[in-house]
């Protein structure tokens, strides 16, 4: 993910580094939408998801260039209620928390948090913990643990010795999408499972929010 300001007197690289990753992978997103297919789409004002019997992916409206997505059988998804999606936070919550106390020794991990508002490039409402293979934690923003988000996006490699099935989440990219107001209600839940067919496109936080 790119965390720069929106003020270009703070980072005038900002838009170079859009542009540079959106070159990069442009063909990429464009060539896992196309085998995913038209599916059904799931989305609200932060990010749109599609899933497929071929496959799936998400990307945010602001940044489309902030995509993950798969094909083949490792993509499952469901819609879930409230109770479900809070039982997902939890376990969110309390990853998060192992990690940054040291006592969840997973390989790596990579989360960020939307809530109402929330704006990754304007670095706005949002809550961000990253854990890169053998660096220390980093942490951006505020969880908040009474307010459904509009958007979570996890990436989880628990490496040798971790049970994913203990933390209660899925190895891979897992995202949840709250709903519209016009939908029935209920919350996407949906993994990419971590396989060669996955490609997790968000970049890791930039140098300048480390300070």
């Amino acid at each position: 993910m790119l965390l720069l300001d929106d003020d270009p007197q703070y980072d005038p690289e900002y838009d170079a580094l859009r542009a540079a990753h959106q070159d990069r992978h442009g063909l990429t997103i464009a060539y896992l939408k196309k085998r995913v297919g038209e599916g059904t789409e799931y989305a609200n004002e932060v990010a749109r998801a599609v899933l497929s019997p071929l496959g799936g992916y998400y990307q945010l409206a602001e940044m489309p260039e902030e995509f993950a997505g798969a094909v083949g059988g490792g993509v499952t998804h469901r819609l879930v209620g409230d109770g479900e999606a809070w039982e997902t936070l939890r376990a969110v919550q309390a990853l998060v928390a192992g990690v940054a106390q040291g006592t969840s020794p997973v390989r790596a991990v990579s989360l960020y948090v939307l809530y109402a508002g929330g704006s990754l490039r304007a670095r706005r409402r949002m809550f961000v913990f990253d854990q890169p293979p053998g660096g220390p934690p980093f942490a951006h923003g505020a969880w908040q643990p009474e307010t459904l988000p509009r958007f979570l996006k996890l990436r989880l490699d628990c490496g040798d010795g971790v049970s994913p099935v203990a933390l209660g989440l899925p190895q891979g990219v897992l995202f949840f999408l709250a709903p519209q107001g016009r939908d029935d209600g209920r919350s996407l839940l949906a993994t990419l499972a971590r396989t060669p067919a996955t490609q997790d496109l968000g970049t890791r936080p930039a140098p300048t929010m480390m300070n």
